[in-house]
């Protein structure tokens, strides 16, 4: 059987979806560099939210690849900029269970108006993690979906 040909974008072209690294180097409640490339230093993004205009649905999906410590925190956030300015958690993962094995993951979603319920002057969307020990590593995955203009090429290929 011959591989097809087409490049058709059919989940591709209704959701923009990120993975990356998150590595702060620290124990304290930080925000996921979710810029490509990563923009800051470790814990430090210069971008780590991005703009919620042209979508109406986010999803955030942690998991634990270096570590036991666990997390303390994992929320949606609501930002005014790309920096983070005015940060407040939008909905918040109950950690019943702490994530503290490597393969260990998590999932959170909320919607444009449980944004700007939250932060009404809200811009941008992110993510908040709090690692128990600064050595500890994980990855996150986070989809903007449901877009008021679908196109092909939300979601590209990212190689270094």
């Amino acid at each position: 059987m011959a591989v097809a040909t087409t490049t058709a974008m059919h989940l591709r072209a209704h959701m923009e979806c990120r993975i990356v690294e998150n590595d702060p180097d620290a124990d304290t409640t930080c925000i996921v560099d979710l810029a490509q490339p990563q923009a800051g230093g470790a814990g430090t993004p210069t971008a780590g939210c991005l703009p919620i205009a042209q979508f109406r649905r986010f999803m955030a999906c942690y998991m634990t690849t270096v570590g036991t410590g666990g997390i303390t925190v994992f929320d949606i956030i609501a930002a005014t900029s790309a920096a983070g300015a005015g940060a407040t958690a939008v909905v918040s993962h109950a950690l019943g269970s702490n994530p503290n094995a490597v393969g260990d993951v998590l999932y959170l979603e909320c919607n444009a108006e449980q944004i700007h319920e939250t932060l009404a002057a809200a811009t941008h969307v992110g993510v908040h993690i709090n690692l128990v020990t600064a050595t500890d590593e994980g990855v996150v995955c986070f989809t903007r979906a449901d877009p008021l203009y679908p196109r092909a090429g939300l979601t590209a290929d990212y190689v270094s």
